[in-house]
């Protein structure tokens, strides 16, 4: 609103008449507006811009009218101002009140209607309150129609709309659905619908973990509680390759692996080969739209040589390798030739059972001793007592030196990477025949996991962007047009925006909430409703950058998800040819074990039920002693833990002894001791800050492990071999782990902090064995120290800090010695 008087009496909307007045050719002036400044001079300055360029002007010309305290104000000079032609500097005397001023200007030139304007001496102080002028010339008011407020569905909307449409419009008398004017109504009724729908739901049922009937609701009331709603998870598993002939090559990650096509592609007149070509259209073809698609996680080599290896037994025959192995030693028969494999660190190697070892036969192998194992580190090495020719795929005794030897890698497995089963690498049937090779190894491994990767490109109209208008979208969410999207178990997306100003496109990532991202982090959320439909949120710019300006969106994701990909073994039998490179031959491709790990997505009740719970039970803050040995266990490399607290002069220092899972994760010391290794003990420590208190510091280390000395004098009963009973006593007290599942009663983890080794539970191990009449301890104490009654007492007492141990290794008797003896028996 525009005050046109100097009375205040005319206020518009919009000043036309300025705009006749600045046309070149009208002969009359007026003034655009004026502001007063105060320089540090003590000069009291009203700048008085013109609409065009005024004529000369003097101090007569203007004048200074209004005020209530300080009136009768005079202008003492007038100057032009260089640069800007149209502006007059008009100098006053003093400064006036806060009160309103009128500056007239009188000259044949200037418009009755312009030559005055109001201004006011309080520039320099702002004001709380705005200096709209109030308009006494107000819109009338609207007749509004009598609203039914309990409508609330498609019907009672289209009713109250066409009520309406009577009452105002009374020559409308249509009403046939088809007719445009009835099209709109509905339309808008279905809008009215839904919005009354989301009315009630949001802060009737949405608004409570209880009640709300939404998976994007329930998710985020759990999240609240730090508790991460199941979204479902692909399955994973593990594809062989078969190299054909000359085979050396890469095939790259996110190739497709699917399963059998028994009809013939679009344009084909037979089903496809094991290699399906690069132009299948798994959105359109018939043929490949009910298949099962994994795609490989990772570059994977595929190399001939690597088809089968066999797994060296120096030697020997009736092998099989322990449960407890780490590594093995592979070659390769080519031909009566034996040839070093060329596997690396960070490959797979399969396990596989392939004949049976109790006839032989290829077809009564057991499927379930397979095994996939990932490669920790390789060595070449050799094996001088055989040659490298081999007879009928049997080694050859190197005699002459000059002869190679046998070609080996010695292969590590990674850590945490253990068989399950004891592989046997060769056997003997019922007439005493051998069979070998029963288990070999095998390269060219990959592993896969369910879902196909999908692009979509909002410039090919794939996906579509909110229209706003000047390739604006600012909106906070975007919809993608397949489902469901796969969990690795994170979301499997990721985005590429186009910006009119950047001239490569930004890349954005997933993740799990926006209250951890900063303003101009590239992060969304991926949400998934109960349709299965997935939508991904954007930031607003303070927790997460906001997209505003975004002319384009190309989309990678992917999509298959929950149990639908936990198929059996030999269920993927297809490559896709990935059409980018140029891929090895390919034989077979064929998987070993079956898919496994795929889940589904929590449900809203199973939130319900365990979001709370969890919260509940899971404590994220160590306080007491016992606190700390929980948060300990809480990591799965660790079997036990023990704390202690201790004032060290000038804190408390939280101590933490680690039992490991994983003997790997201990450095043996001379003199028998033991410490975390290193890189361990980081990862533990790291873990365990985030529990901590300020004000304490923390020391990790690892546990104190006693050395026994154990001396066992056995009495073997009538019909058995004394040598057969001492070995399985031996094996009975152990600290290994069997093929069987069984371990040795002085299995690592067996013993707890503070655990006492009973001589009562000794002598019950002891007797239990088949053979065994009687037994006598008669050695029973630590090993470093004399005995202390420990045989009296029935027990070796630990400290809080202390665990038993005993390997029995004969080099190194520090870690405990186990002494049998035997009379009677055979």
């Amino acid at each position: 609103m525009t005050v046109l008087s100097a009375d205040g009496t005319l206020l518009c909307g919009d000043e036309h008449r300025s705009g006749v007045l600045l046309d070149p050719a009208h002969p009359l002036n007026g003034i655009d507006f004026v502001e007063f400044r105060r320089e540090p001079a003590s000069r009291f300055i009203l700048d008085v811009t013109f609409l065009k360029v005024p004529p000369v002007l003097s101090v007569s010309n203007f004048t200074v009218s209004g005020g209530i305290r300080i009136v009768d104000i005079k202008v003492t000079a007038v100057e032009t101002v260089a640069g800007d032609p149209l502006r007059r500097r008009v100098l006053v005397d003093r400064e006036g009140d806060f009160s309103p001023y009128v500056l007239d200007v009188e000259h044949p030139t200037m418009d009755l209607e312009r030559n005055q304007a109001v201004f006011s001496f309080k520039a320099a102080c702002p004001s709380e309150f705005d200096c709209r002028p109030v308009s006494d010339c107000p819109d009338p008011q609207r007749v509004e129609p009598a609203l039914d407020y309990l409508a609330k569905d498609y019907q009672s909307f289209r009713r109250l709309m066409v009520d309406l449409i009577a009452e105002r419009n009374p020559d409308w008398q249509e009403r046939l659905p088809a007719d445009l004017g009835m099209t709109l109504v509905e339309l808008l009724a279905y809008a009215a619908d839904y919005l009354s729908y989301y009315q009630d739901a949001g802060p009737g049922t949405e608004s409570y973990l209880d009640t709300c009937r939404h998976r994007i609701s329930a998710a985020r009331h759990a999240r609240l509680i730090d508790y991460a709603m199941g979204q479902g998870r692909a399955a994973r598993s593990f594809v062989h390759f078969e190299g054909g002939s000359g085979a050396n090559g890469v095939i790259p990650a996110a190739t497709k692996v699917t399963s059998m096509v028994a009809t013939p592609l679009v344009g084909a007149v037979a089903p496809p080969d094991i290699v399906i070509p690069a132009a299948a259209d798994f959105d359109g073809d018939p043929a490949l739209t009910e298949t099962v698609v994994f795609e490989t996680k990772a570059d994977t080599r595929v190399i001939e040589l690597h088809n089968e290896l066999r797994i060296h037994t120096w030697g020997d025959t009736l092998c099989c390798l322990s449960k407890d192995s780490r590594e093995i030693f592979l070659y390769r028969d080519t031909a009566g030739t034996a040839i070093r494999p060329d596997l690396r660190a960070g490959e797979f190697v399969l396990i596989e059972e392939v004949v049976s070892p109790v006839t032989g036969l290829p077809a009564d192998a057991d499927p379930a001793r397979r095994q996939v194992l990932r490669i920790d580190h390789v060595q070449a090495t050799e094996d001088a007592a055989f040659t490298s020719a081999l007879t009928g795929g049997l080694l050859t005794p190197r005699t002459n030196p000059a002869d190679p030897a046998l070609p080996l890698l010695r292969v590590a497995f990674a850590v945490g990477e253990m068989l399950a089963f004891a592989p046997r690498i060769s056997a003997e049937t019922v007439d005493h025949l051998e069979i070998a090779p029963v288990t070999v190894a095998r390269g060219n491994i990959a592993a896969v996991d369910h879902g196909r990767s999908i692009t979509r490109d909002s410039l090919k109209n794939e996906i579509r962007l909110p229209d706003m208008g000047a390739g604006r979208w600012p909106l906070p969410d975007l919809a993608l047009p397949d489902a469901p999207l796969s969990h690795l178990p994170d979301p499997a997306i990721g985005l590429d925006i186009f910006f009119p100003s950047e001239p490569v496109a930004e890349r954005w990532l997933p993740v799990p909430n926006l209250l951890d991202s900063q303003s101009f982090d590239q992060h969304f959320v991926v949400e998934t409703d109960n349709r299965g439909v997935t939508s991904l949120r954007f930031g607003d710019d303070q927790y997460g950058r906001r997209p505003y300006d975004a002319e384009r969106v190309v989309a990678r994701y992917r999509i298959g998800n929950g149990r639908s990909g936990n198929a059996g073994w030999g269920t993927l039998v297809h490559l896709v040819d990935p059409g980018v490179v140029v891929i090895p031959p390919v034989t077979r491709v064929w998987q070993p074990l079956p898919a496994a790990g795929g889940e589904i997505p929590e449900t809203i009740e199973q939130v319900r039920q365990i979001a709370p719970e969890a919260f509940r039970a899971v404590q994220f803050r160590a306080v007491t002693e016992r606190d700390w040995e929980e948060m300990a266990l809480r990591h799965p490399d660790v079997a036990a833990a023990k704390a202690s607290f201790r004032w060290t002069g000038s804190w408390h220092t939280v101590f933490i002894a680690i039992h490991p899972v994983d003997p790997a994760n201990l450095k043996r010391l001379p003199g028998g001791g033991v410490e975390l290794q290193p890189l361990f003990a980081q990862r533990m420590k790291a873990f365990l800050t985030r529990f901590k208190l300020a004000g304490y510091d923390l020391d990790i280390r690892a546990a104190i492990y006693v050395p026994l000395e154990i001396d066992i004098r056995l009495c073997v009963g009538d019909g058995h071999f004394r040598g057969d009973v001492l070995v399985e006593v031996g094996r009975v007290l152990s600290n290994r782990t069997y093929g069987d599942g069984t371990t040795g009663f002085f299995f690592p983890l067996r013993f707890g902090f503070g655990a006492a080794v009973y001589l009562s539970q000794l002598y019950a191990a002891v007797v239990a064995v088949e053979g065994v009449n009687s037994v006598e301890v008669t050695t029973f104490k630590r090993y470093w120290d004399p005995p202390r009654g420990e045989l009296d007492k029935g027990a070796v007492l630990m400290t809080s800090f202390e665990i038993p141990r005993l390997d029995n290794d004969r080099n190194l008797a520090e870690n405990g010695v186990l002494r049998l003896t035997a009379v009677g028996g055979l």
